[in-house]
């Protein structure tokens, strides 16, 4: 069963009773996140606000280079994404819950630069081998096409992974090629990243998947072995990403939360399952 309960301006999901994570838009102030997102003994798989990186917040979504525009840090001359409004919706049987959010882009001076539809759909699973799937549509608001401009600041979405997966605490980033860590994954195109360590006595990670429908794919990758990861296409394309009136920017993906290393985990068949889904034609 999953229920989704408002509480202070996050939305709490319970999967089975219990709080599997939080999508909170106030807390902050400048942009919604997903944090706390909980592993099978209750630590949270990603990192709030760490001391190296304040404006980091759990899984989140900004950009450092939106036409001149910082939606990525968090300083006085940076813009904020406002949530405006959103929904839940569940079927009878509880088997799953989706959050849908309208979010405005409001630079320093206070004008809109961009907006954005996003869902999240979680399912009732259990703790061990967890998945929710995340879509966000881009919308230029106006009669001028955006840039989103090449820099390496910059995630849709961006994970902050907790300390004991990052792999200078002991952790490991593996893609879909078997290759590991910073030196491995950065900058590859893959269809998958994840990034698996000990949080307590619990081995456990944390992937992401890349729509077979996204632009690039599968789409390059920003990796950090001190604990950020995302699929990064736009920071390595030979021109900025425009989106014009009328022609939004669609992305999805599913993120895997799982017990165990990434073989223990069985990251690998979560992804066939995840393009087996695609090729069945289900609206993920």
């Amino acid at each position: 069963m999953v229920d989704i309960l408002e509480w202070q301006e996050q939305l709490i999901v319970r999967i089975g009773g219990q709080e599997y994570t939080r999508y909170s838009w106030g807390t902050h102030g400048l942009k919604p996140s997903i944090y706390p997102l909980r592993a099978a003994n209750g630590l949270s798989l990603v990192a709030d606000c760490p001391t190296d990186h304040r404006h980091h917040h759990g899984i989140w979504i900004g950009h450092r280079r939106v036409n001149d525009s910082d939606f990525w840090l968090e300083k006085p001359e940076s813009g904020r994404i406002e949530l405006k409004s959103y929904s839940i919706a569940s079927p009878e049987d509880g088997s799953s819950a989706t959050v849908y959010s309208s979010n405005d882009w409001i630079d320093a001076r206070g004008d809109l630069i961009l907006r954005d539809d996003r869902s999240l759909t979680f399912y009732d699973m259990p703790t061990e081998k967890r998945w929710f799937d995340l879509s966000i549509t881009l919308i230029a608001p106006s009669s001028s096409t955006v840039r989103l401009n090449q820099t390496n600041e910059a995630g849709i979405p961006h994970i902050r992974v907790a300390d004991g997966l990052t792999v200078k605490t002991g952790g490991t980033l593996t893609n879909a090629e078997g290759k590991q860590n910073e030196r491995g994954t950065y900058r590859q195109k893959s269809g998958w990243v994840d990034c698996s360590g000990r949080l307590g006595r619990l081995e456990c990670g944390i992937a992401v998947f890349d729509h077979s429908d996204n632009p690039a794919f599968p789409t390059p990758w920003f990796t950090r072995d001190y604990g950020p990861f995302s699929p990064n296409y736009g920071f390595f394309a030979a021109a900025p990403v425009e989106i014009s009136p009328g022609a939004p920017l669609v992305l999805r993906y599913r993120i895997y939360t799982h017990s165990g290393n990434v073989l223990e985990g069985c990251v690998s068949e979560a992804w066939d399952r995840y393009l087996a889904e695609q090729s069945n034609g289900l609206n993920l």
